[in-house]
């Protein structure tokens, strides 16, 4: 029976929650629409398994206090950009091309309540350098 459930966590999508976030850099806003990951199980799966991701989607894994981060890209088929911020939104470390299925941990990175992943190469795309900030919008 736990095989089979543990089967099923990684088979049936998570329900998680749509946010709008913006980066405010000092060349423009850039919208997202994320996934929000919240619980210990949703950052757990995180993008794993996924085959396609929007230009302007990606995921934002939200800590309940702020901590030391790490990430790392187990069962990740896609390339991504990570954004590691600390609780004001403020850019602490940015990962960029992050290759796929990779188990390296990413990080650690100190003082990080939010971790924004997006497809590989959006960040450069965009100019989002750590002078943006993060936020998301009510």
């Amino acid at each position: 029976m736990k095989h089979f459930l543990f089967i099923l966590w990684f088979i049936v999508p998570l329900a998680l929650k749509a946010d709008f976030l913006t980066l405010t850099c000092p060349h423009g806003t850039i919208p997202f629409q994320v996934e929000t990951a919240e619980t210990p199980q949703e950052r757990a799966k995180g993008l794993m398994f996924r085959t396609t991701l929007p230009d302007e989607g990606g995921m934002l894994f939200v800590f309940p206090k702020t901590q030391s981060v790490a990430m790392w890209m187990k069962n990740t088929i896609l390339s991504l950009d990570m954004v590691f911020a600390n609780s004001r939104g403020e850019i602490l470390e940015i990962h960029e091309n992050v290759p796929p299925f990779s188990t390296q941990n990413i990080g650690p990175v100190a003082n990080t309540a939010q971790v924004l992943e997006v497809k590989a190469g959006v960040l450069k795309k965009h100019g989002i350098t750590r002078s943006c900030v993060l936020s998301l919008n009510p």
